[in-house]
């Protein structure tokens, strides 16, 4: 390793331009600048950047070639040398709708590959998502939660603003698949403003007001299509539970058709920085990795005996397979089989067309087939119907991505503040966006309860309707003495009470036209 220039420096870490000789290219060398203190941190690092280095072969992860700890014992990782990154940009000009809806699935199919394999972000933010040298996209420092673990412990007014942090990271509640979701779309929303969410155009947040700002809605963009507005305030949910997975956020991504928009307006000069907010004295940075120690991260290192134990990822997984798993409380990866990087490159290639192709044709039959279907002005709905009632009613099957147990109505029902059915035509509070089944003998009390809280959700309204995002989400349920004499159904509501609306607002999503001379489910 020779040329060793400092390229930038940060709070966490040093990044140092190099040449790596033995093949005659240009690399970074990032070192951090605190030191690994014992034997056990060492290999739980080495063990880490393994697992990071099986992520580098996806298409939109910084590539990384090397890890190891210097002599004085800090950790560095020699990476692919970019050109920049998102922070740089979003400060002089922020990204078009349709530039950030493209990084955007992009990274999320990232986030996606990484959950499926155990292993966490943790720190999603513009300065991680850098220019690949042919212009793309690409996520760097991934799967260290060594390192996470570090800054989390640094997290004070003083030093460090979460700008793009999820309510539950301020009541230290444990990583989840769910928080890198939110921190994608924040940073996507950032990119577009020219700033993180919710911060005010004059003045950067406290951490204590930051707090208090996820009790305000996320502002509209100027220029932001409704529809992307819609799938980034679901992925920034204060919910866990409401936010989509990485993968059915990068689909959604995907099903947007985008019309081209106005550029934001970049915010003026003399605004505050973008990040980092809070300055403090930083630590001198660690000396250049002059005599790096022999790494094992190439040759593989002999497995130590410490047990790893598997976790469930906390996020929601639709879909035939199984779930994927996540990292465990201390941190350490799940050993997971390697697949071989031309086979990954070459399958995520065909999988990205066969994905698009499926979300075009899906968002054409969500929003042409259907942008005219509405209510029946003459019927009037009545109570739930039963389970054998709606099947011969002609329900049909709800978008791909919605969980099996909802079902979806060819139509919309609609029901006034108390609930109770009305024609759709007139005023009304709520609307039907789907609903599930219940056998005889249920004892469902709230909408918490299973499986109510699955098909009941604000993922489900924008699988159904993406322009949903504003609307409030509640349940019909059947009373206890009609679940007794089941089966019957519960509904999915949607609304914004007290508001009213007049005609059908909810656009019907289907997958499959409704049978022939079906009757209605009421």
């Amino acid at each position: 390793m020779t040329g060793l220039s400092v390229f930038a420096r940060g709070g966490y870490a040093t990044v140092y331009r190099a040449t790596q000789e033995s093949v005659g290219r240009e690399v970074a060398v990032k070192v951090e600048n605190r030191t690994l203190e014992t034997d056990r941190d060492r290999r739980r690092f080495l063990r880490e950047a393994r697992a990071a280095g099986r992520m580098s072969s996806h298409p939109h992860v910084v590539d990384l070639f090397d890890a190891g700890v210097t002599e004085l014992g800090h950790p560095y990782l020699i990476m692919e040398l970019c050109d920049g990154s998102y922070a740089e940009r979003m400060k002089d000009t922020p990204l078009t709708a349709a530039e950030a809806r493209d990084v955007g699935f992009k990274i999320a199919d990232a986030l996606a590959d990484a959950h499926a394999l155990g292993v966490l972000h943790r720190d999603v933010k513009p300065a991680n998502i850098l220019f690949s040298r042919f212009g793309e996209p690409a996520l760097a420092d991934f799967g260290l939660a060594i390192l996470a673990e570090w800054r989390d412990e640094s997290m004070t007014l003083d030093t460090l603003t979460p700008a793009y942090a999820p309510p539950e990271t301020f009541r230290q509640s444990p990583p989840a698949a769910a928080a890198d979701v939110y921190a994608l779309c924040a940073t996507l929303y950032a990119l577009m403003r020219g700033r993180p969410p919710r911060w005010r155009d004059d003045q950067a947040p406290s951490l204590l007001s930051l707090v208090d700002m996820f009790n305000e809605q996320v502002p509209d963009l100027p220029g932001c299509p409704e529809n992307l507005m819609a799938v980034l305030r679901a992925g920034m949910a204060n919910e866990e539970a409401d936010r989509p997975s990485a993968i059915e956020l990068r689909d959604l991504l995907i099903g947007l058709r985008l019309e081209p928009v106005p550029q934001v307006v970049v915010p003026p000069l003399g605004s505050p920085p973008v990040e980092p907010v809070y300055t403090s004295k930083a630590p001198p940075p660690p000396p250049p990795p002059d005599r790096i120690l022999g790494s094992p991260f190439m040759a593989g290192e002999e497995q130590d005996a410490e047990q790893t134990v598997q976790h469930a990822v906390e996020a929601p997984w639709l879909g035939g397979g199984p779930p994927p798993v996540g990292p465990p409380a201390d941190g350490v990866i799940l050993d997971t089989p390697q697949r071989p990087p031309g086979a990954r490159k070459f399958l995520l290639i065909v999988a990205a067309v066969a994905l698009l192709v499926v979300a075009l044709v899906g968002a054409g039959i969500a929003y042409n087939l259907n942008a005219g279907a509405g209510p029946d002005p003459t019927r009037s709905p009545s109570a739930p119907p039963t389970s054998a009632q709606s099947q011969a009613a002609g329900a049909v099957a709800c978008p791909p991505a919605v969980t099996k147990l909802a079902r979806c109505s060819p139509t919309v029902e609609c029901f006034d503040a108390d609930k109770r059915a009305v024609p759709c035509a007139g005023a009304h509070t709520w609307e039907e966006f789907a609903y599930g089944d219940l056998a005889k003998g249920s004892q469902v009390k709230t909408a918490r309860d299973s499986p109510v809280d699955e098909v009941c959700s604000l993922k489900t309204l924008l699988l159904v309707d993406l322009r949903a995002a504003n609307l409030k989400v509640d349940v019909l349920l059947p009373t206890p003495a009609d679940q007794q004499a089941g089966p019957t159904v519960f509904r999915c509501l949607a609304g914004n009470p007290p508001s009213t609306f007049t005609g059908q607002q909810l656009r019907v999503s289907r997958t499959s036209p409704a049978p022939s001379g079906a009757g209605r489910r009421s």
